[in-house]
């Protein structure tokens, strides 16, 4: 496979990823609207409005930056996803207040991109430094 098809297939899931995170944060703002006002209430919406921008972030640098197979795009999604996720990883899927599935669809998600991404950033490291390579000795 090409970089360009590694980064391609790596910014889909990370599109993927962003699309449960947009979906997650509906389903948290329902929550919220089931509370009565108070703390509760307006916590749960700031961890709505928390999931709704992160998946946003990501959903952009994947369009804009990953797809390009841009080292900037991979650190910034791999940062927002990867911190994102190990949260919820950690705080809500360990200790078992969701069900394993759908609950790992997201970091599922998350990490195929990742290796996609990453897969496509070495492949392309590769290419110029073997490109630079053959114009130096040729």
């Amino acid at each position: 496979m090409t970089a360009r098809i590694l980064s391609i297939v790596g910014s889909i899931f990370y599109l993927l990823w962003a699309a449960l995170h947009f979906q997650a944060a509906y389903g948290v703002v329902r929550l919220g609207g089931s509370t009565a006002a108070s703390m509760i209430q307006g916590r749960l919406y700031q961890d709505a409005w928390t999931l709704f921008f992160a998946a946003g972030v990501v959903a952009f640098f994947s369009l804009i930056i990953i797809w390009r197979n841009w080292t900037l795009g991979y650190w910034l999604n791999l940062g927002v996803a990867g911190i994102t996720d190990v949260g919820f990883i950690f705080l809500i899927l360990i200790p078992r207040y969701a069900p394993l599935w759908p609950g790992l669809q997201g970091p599922l998600a998350w990490i195929i991109g990742l290796a996609f991404s990453t897969a496509a950033l070495l492949l392309a490291r590769r290419t110029s430094a073997v490109d630079a390579d053959k114009t130096r000795k040729g």
